[in-house]
Formats: structure tokens, sequence, C-alpha cells
């Protein structure tokens, strides 16, 4: 990336910024350098993709309490529903 660096008098630059100093005739330091456009780009991942990519950690043993493993850990943490 070329960057273009350059000392310049602050009353130059009045006519396009509002420099509250600009007026005492200080000096200031002038760098220009293009602008980056910030992309962000996002995967799309679907579904067919992902399926059984965590195949690898299941347990067929436990399958079966699924359907009620909320309620009894419930009952294990607290005692009662």
């Amino acid at each position: 990336m070329e960057v273009v660096r350059k000392i310049v008098s602050a009353d130059m630059l009045t006519p396009f910024m509002d420099l509250p100093w600009a007026s005492n005739g200080s000096q200031v330091e002038l760098i220009v350098m293009p602008h980056k456009k910030e992309t962000t780009q996002q995967r799309v991942v679907s579904a067919e993709s992902l399926e059984g990519c965590l195949q690898e950690y299941a347990n067929p043993a436990l399958w079966g309490k699924e359907e009620y493993a909320w309620e009894n850990n419930i009952v294990e943490k607290y005692g009662h529903i």
C-alpha cells in the first residue's frame, strides 16, 4: 500500500476541514492512503455438510434417555419437579 506524507500549513486545509486551531498558521502532517474496504465474508454452511460431523461423540447407549434428560437433570439437581 502506497502512502503519501507531507508537511503543510494548516491554513491550506481550512477550505476542506474544520480545524479550530488552523488559524495560527501551524504546520500539520498530511497522510494520504487508500481506504481499505472492510469485507466480512460469511461462510454459508448447509445442513447437509454438517450432518454426522459429531457422530464420533455419539453414545448409542444414551439415546433412549434423551427424551427425559431435562426432567431427570432437574430431579437430580433439586430432588423433585
